[in-house]
């Protein structure tokens, strides 16, 4: 591959990611209000008497919540958007509650997810880092912390954690250290992935210490010699 400066990248596979832009220059120079997306409320009004617009080419006039964006392409949120207009359609209209962000994916066998507010850069005097990374280089966690230890968002890389452990710690702004003495609780299949967070508890332990006790390896791990 030969890039725009002339660099020469040798490789076997190159895969393009172009994103997703909302298909709506057919509505310009309408009378819906139009800019990236369809313009909405929070109920997906848009300026137009009963003519709403959901999913990819919903454009929020404001971010529905604090970690999110005015435009949404991930396919839960589209389905979410579907369920609210359903039900603001039917019974008394309620506002869009995405609740924390999140996102999962899985690419041939690496699995990828990120749960929370986690940007690729952060300010060191307000936000605090905690990163671990298997010795393969192919198995990461990363979480972000506030200055009081709460947990802000997190990123896995080559395994996969419960949406519903990190949905309720984010909410509840758990301490970074209450959420790795549960990680355990978090792991998706822990009797045939390897128990990665017994590392991760190490590792956090040692870098910001913690009143808690690594968790040890389940009967059916050691039977299988299940290990990091």
């Amino acid at each position: 591959m030969i890039t725009s400066k002339g660099e020469e990248i040798s490789c076997e596979f190159v895969g393009l990611t172009a994103g997703v832009s909302p298909n709506v220059d057919f509505l310009r120079n309408t009378e819906l209000k139009v800019n990236r997306g369809v313009k909405v409320d929070a109920f997906f009004q848009t300026n137009i008497p009963d003519v709403y617009a959901i999913g990819d080419c919903a454009e929020f006039e404001n971010p529905p919540a604090v970690d999110r964006r005015t435009i949404e392409q991930v396919w839960y949120t589209g389905r979410m958007h579907g369920e609210t207009l359903a039900h603001n359609l039917c019974k008394k209209p309620v506002p869009y509650q995405p609740g924390v962000w999140f996102n999962s994916a899985k690419f041939l066998d690496i699995e990828y997810q990120t749960y929370g507010t986690v940007p690729p850069t952060w300010n060191d005097a307000e936000v605090k880092s905690f990163y671990w990374e298997h010795s393969s280089g192919k198995v990461c966690f990363r979480m972000l912390m506030d200055q009081a230890g709460r947990i802000l968002g997190v990123n896995n890389f080559g395994f996969r954690l419960r949406h519903e452990f990190f949905d309720q710690a984010i909410r509840e702004k758990w301490s970074g250290e209450k959420v790795i003495a549960k990680l355990d609780k978090a792991n998706f299949d822990p009797e045939f992935f390897a128990p990665y967070y017994l590392e991760i508890q190490k590792a956090f332990k040692a870098q910001f210490g913690g009143n808690f006790q690594p968790a040890k390896k389940s009967f059916i791990q050691k039977l299988f010699g299940a290990s990091v």
